[in-house]
């Protein structure tokens, strides 16, 4: 009784800190459960988010409260969950445990790649190409066969590091199902596809009162794995796009003056749409928006397949040229750059031109003598020239004393299309180029910005001013 009376103190306080694990030989892709448990009054964790190099995908905190002779002491215990895919060292963890540093044992853990499981239910791997260019894609698919019933079934979706990966097929078969993914590689490399693992899960009744209404039922879940496949990806020309395409544009090729000319890009093909570089329309002394593309893409005798489209609003008052967009595709063995033709709009009614004023210092006088008669007509005409400069001036004075009135009654009358087009030659003065992007998403992309008229004309006062 006494030596049991020794030993006690010693079992109560001897492990203050301590490390398991579920397992120290896994499968590749298998969880691996880390359960730290500290005990004593105040207990200091570390901050762990990654383990190894593995990041943490799970965590767990348990407290417990005992008193032994009066005294309480608390043991709390942190779990997490990592998926490691190669051996390693579980390295040693600092705990603080009332002012007193611990550390835990380094542990061993062994991860081998299972062989692929073969039985009631199994899974295949199989990708319809081993050789790729980046952008090309090929076809990954799983083929699951479930030969007896199952509680749960969870299957692994396929990850593969500098891959796009798309679901798209699921097609059930006589004991089975089948998943069809859309991979297209980004990086050049070897790569290795697999193993998937699959979890089968089964109900399993514990009853650890011996009564049958204390039945307590939860699933057991046991892993099956793939085969592997492996990859090779390959680069291709710098600057290109891996596909065979066909490109052109539309527009009208006449306009009036400031009126929208919408231009619509299209490129159709097979290949990389994930990938496509950025369109845009370089037009000197033009306005252009442009719209967001949009892509729909289909699968054809297992190669991505689609068009894309892409509109661009042009605004100018004179004629300008919509010049050739292009793109360098490589099909996996020649390489060419695919064009647009280039399109010449005529504006009808564009602005009148500034006329230089004539530099006077270029008119040589007259040296040759003049009659009489010839210096009577003369003056007859330089006065009636004059005057009708003078009435020519007073008129365009006028005219343009009509002219601000008229614009501001316009801007006051107009719908957002028409004012659009009257604060187009305003579009340099900041202000107005805020009010012209919100008219135009107004217009063209069913926004609800407001539109304040009285702001507006008081900046073209100003202007005009």
């Amino acid at each position: 009784m006494k030596k049991l009376l020794l030993l006690m103190p010693m079992f109560i306080f001897a492990a203050v800190v301590n490390l398991k694990v579920n397992k120290t030989n896994l499968n590749t892709n298998e969880e691996l459960i880390i359960t730290i448990t500290a005990k004593g009054k105040n207990i200091e964790f570390p901050n762990i988010s990654n383990i190894a190099g593995f990041n943490v995908i799970g965590t767990s905190t348990t407290n417990n409260i005992t008193i032994i002779n009066g005294e309480m002491q608390e043991s709390v215990s942190k779990t997490f969950i990592i998926i490691p895919t190669k051996s390693f060292t579980l390295p040693p963890f600092k705990i603080i445990v009332d002012g007193k540093t611990y550390k835990t044992k380094p542990v061993k853990i062994t991860v081998t790649e299972p062989k692929q499981t073969k039985g009631d239910f199994e899974i295949d791997l199989n990708v319809s190409k081993k050789e790729l260019f980046i952008g090309e894609n090929a076809i990954l698919t799983l083929k699951f066969i479930q030969k007896k019933p199952a509680d749960s079934i969870r299957i692994q979706k396929p990850e593969i590091p500098n891959f796009i990966v798309k679901n798209i097929a699921q097609k059930n078969i006589q004991n089975g199902i089948i998943y069809k993914f859309l991979i297209i590689p980004q990086k050049t490399g070897e790569y290795k596809i697999g193993p998937i693992t699959a979890q089968i899960g089964k109900i399993v009744k514990t009853n650890p009162f011996n009564d049958p209404f204390f039945n307590i039922s939860s699933i057991r879940y046991t892993p099956i794995y793939s085969n592997s496949v492996m990859l090779k990806v390959k680069s291709i020309p710098q600057n290109s796009v891996f596909g065979d395409f066909h490109i052109n544009i539309k527009a009208k090729k006449e306009v009036k003056a400031n009126e929208p000319n919408k231009a619509v890009l299209t490129l159709k093909g097979c290949g990389d749409f994930y990938n496509l570089p950025d369109f845009n329309l370089n037009i000197p002394n033009a306005t252009v928006y442009k719209e967001k593309p949009k892509i729909k893409t289909f699968i054809k005798n297992e190669n991505l397949c689609g068009e894309l489209k892409e509109e661009f609003t042009i605004i100018a008052d004179s004629n300008y040229t919509i010049s050739p967009l292009s793109l360098k595709e490589f099909n996996g063995s020649v390489t060419k750059t695919i064009s647009t033709n280039p399109i010449k709009v005529y504006v009808k009614n564009p602005h009148p031109q500034k006329i230089s004023p004539v530099n006077k210092t270029d008119n040589k006088p007259n040296t040759k003598p003049l009659s009489s008669d010839k210096n009577v007509l003369y003056i007859i005409l330089a006065l009636t020239g004059g005057i009708a400069v003078g009435v020519f001036s007073t008129l365009l004075v006028l005219r343009k004393k009509r002219k601000e009135p008229t614009l501001i009654t316009k801007i006051k009358k107009a719908s957002q299309k028409e004012l659009f087009n009257l604060l187009i030659p305003y579009g340099e003065h900041p202000e107005i180029k805020k009010t012209l992007t919100k008219l135009e998403e107004n217009i063209y992309k069913n926004a609800n910005h407001k539109i304040d008229k009285k702001k507006i004309i008081k900046i073209i006062k100003s202007i005009s001013d």
